[in-house]
Formats: C-alpha cells, sequence, structure tokens
C-alpha cells in the first residue's frame, strides 16, 4: 500500500500542470511544521525520503510531513511500558480464555456425530467479552502505544490516527474513524479515483471500497493459516446492511438518539461479528483436513442436520 501511494502521489506531482503554484500555496502553508530544508519534486525522490516514508506511521505519501523538535525520550519510555503491559494483559486473556475455549469447542464438536448450530451460539457467547477485551487491548497498544512510539522516534507530527469511534452512530462512522491511516489511503487512492477518474456514483464508490477492504481483510486472515474462506469477506460486505439500518435508525426511527445506533454497532461488533468469525476459522483450521481423511466437514455436517430438521417439521405440518 505504502509502495503503491509513492508511485501515485510523485505521478499526481509529475503530472501536475500548476506546481510551481501547488508549492507556494499549499507546501509553504504547512512551513511552520515542517523542517527548515523543504524539497521539491522530483529532489523528493531519494532512498532516505523512501525509507522515512517507509518507517513513518502513515501510509499515505505527501511531499513533505510536520515534523516535532525533537524526540522525547521519558515520551518513548512511557509508551513502551505501556507496550508491554498490553502485550502481557493480551497474552493472559489468550491463554487464558479464549485458547481454553477454542481447545473446549473442537473437543465438543468432535466427540459428537451431529453437532448442531446451538453450539456455536454457545461458544460466540462465551467468547464475547474475552475477545472485546483482546481487540480494545489491540487497538490500544497498536493504534495509540506503537504508532506513536513510531512517530516520536521519527519525530513524524501527524498524530491523528483514530478518532472517537467508540462513539459512532452508526456503522458507516465507525468504519471512517477507527483506523485513520487506511482511512485516508482509501479515500485517496481509491474512493476518489473512482468517482472522478471512472465517474461512478458515491454510493458505487462506497461500495466497492467495502469490496477492496473485505478483500484485504481475507487475504490478511486466509494467508497465514494456508486456507482461503469466506467468512471475513462475508463479514466486511455484511456491513453494508448494518450501515443502512443504523443510518435509518438514527435519522427516522431515533431521531435525536444517537445512543441507538451506538448499541446496534457494539452488539453486531462483540457479539455476533468478531466472536462468530473466531470461531469458525477455527473451526476451519482444525477440520480442513476432514474431508480427506473421508470425514464431513464439520459445518456440513451441522448444514445436513439443520435441512434434516427442517424438512421433517414441514412434514409434520403437512
Amino acid at each position: 500500500m505504502k509502495i503503491l501511494s509513492y508511485a501515485l502521489v510523485n505521478e499526481d506531482y509529475r503530472n501536475c500542470a500548476d506546481y510551481d503554484t501547488f508549492i507556494t500555496t499549499t507546501l509553504e502553508a504547512l512551513v511552520k511544521d515542517l523542517d527548515p530544508i523543504i524539497e521539491t519534486y522530483p529532489e523528493n525522490v531519494t532512498l532516505s525520503n523512501l525509507y522515512y516514508f517507509w518507517l513513518a506511521p502513515t501510509l499515505t505519501y505527501q511531499i513533505a510531513f510536520p515534523r516535532s523538535k525533537k524526540v522525547r525520550l521519558w515520551k518513548v519510555m512511557t509508551l513502551l511500558f505501556r507496550f508491554v503491559l498490553v502485550l502481557s494483559l493480551m497474552l493472559f486473556l489468550m491463554a487464558q480464555v479464549v485458547k481454553p475455549t477454542l481447545r473446549d469447542l473442537i473437543r465438543d464438536l468432535d466427540s459428537t456425530t451431529s453437532p448442531s448450530w446451538d453450539v456455536l451460539v454457545e461458544y460466540g457467547v462465551r467468547l464475547a467479552i474475552a475477545n472485546t477485551y483482546c481487540w480494545l487491548l489491540m487497538f490500544y497498544g497498536y493504534f495509540h502505544v506503537f504508532l506513536n512510539i513510531t512517530g516520536e522516534l521519527l519525530r513524524f507530527g501527524d498524530r491523528v490516527f483514530y478518532k472517537d469511534w467508540w462513539n459512532s452512530s452508526d456503522v458507516s462512522s465507525y468504519w471512517r474513524l477507527w483506523n485513520m491511516p487506511v482511512h485516508y489511503w482509501l479515500v485517496r487512492h481509491w474512493y476518489f479515483p473512482l468517482i472522478r477518474t471512472f465517474g461512478v456514483s458515491k454510493s458505487v464508490a462506497t461500495l466497492l471500497v467495502f469490496f477492496l477492504s473485505a478483500v484485504m481483510h481475507e487475504v490478511l486472515i486466509s494467508l497465514p493459516f494456508h486456507m482461503i474462506r469466506p467468512w471475513a469477506y462475508l463479514g466486511m460486505m455484511g456491513q453494508l446492511p448494518l450501515v443502512w439500518i443504523t443510518k435509518y435508525m438514527t435519522k427516522h426511527m431515533f431521531p435525536g438518539k444517537p445512543s441507538m445506533g451506538n448499541i446496534v454497532f457494539w452488539l453486531s461488533f462483540c457479539i455476533v461479528g468478531q466472536p462468530m468469525a473466531i470461531l469458525l476459522y477455527t473451526i476451519d483450521y482444525q477440520f480442513q483436513k476432514e474431508t480427506e481423511n473421508g470425514r464431513d466437514h464439520v459445518l456440513t455436517t451441522m448444514y445436513n442436520a439443520w435441512k434434516m430438521k427442517m424438512s421433517s417439521s414441514l412434514s409434520d405440518e403437512l
């Protein structure tokens, strides 16, 4: 993503018809926050400039970044202490709660010949609270602590890595606020080019943004496990109906009560979304060789049992 941004932004500088005007207006307006030496294109295309961008806590390139005056070592040491503490708490929760829960899930599924969907619901509820704490610790540890450590060491001045996503009254606000580096990249290199270059509508551009994000989420999860499954992709694309539902609730069903949309966001996030995805990937990872060994996949068995139950119920009614 960084290499693509570096190439595209420098291409924009190269093709900018009013480049001199851009330098005198946009860049010089930031001079108070920049280093004394201001590079211009193509002088900025150097290995040192590229390496700095690679290490900087941002995904979107620009010809100059805001810089702090000096590295505050006391700040770095404080952030390092927080990082170690957060990492320790995450490992504790994973070892004492998450791992035993997933181990019990596999044991229960392996010990029965006809697993039901009730098992997933039960373990999803058991996993929900611990998973929420782990995710919040991960968010704080990475976006607030680790990125600030990197920014402090590099004297990187733009420290807006997230905004108050926890107060989101609709799902779309959450996706705009929780990961600002990725949000800026998608807007700069995907959303606006789709509208300006290809002439698509804002609704279609939004759909394509979610599609790209869904594919990237699936790749990041599937490749380390050496298996391709649709759960992360479906989870991301399933956000689109939630975006419409929460916006409709906020504007029409509960006007002036943004907390209702916030409740839906937290319930879908903590109870339905992440815990269920963890369970499904755990099952797939554990039983990915069952078909090769002549056994049906546990999800196939659960689906067949549900289908037989529904057929039996329809027959009884008739």
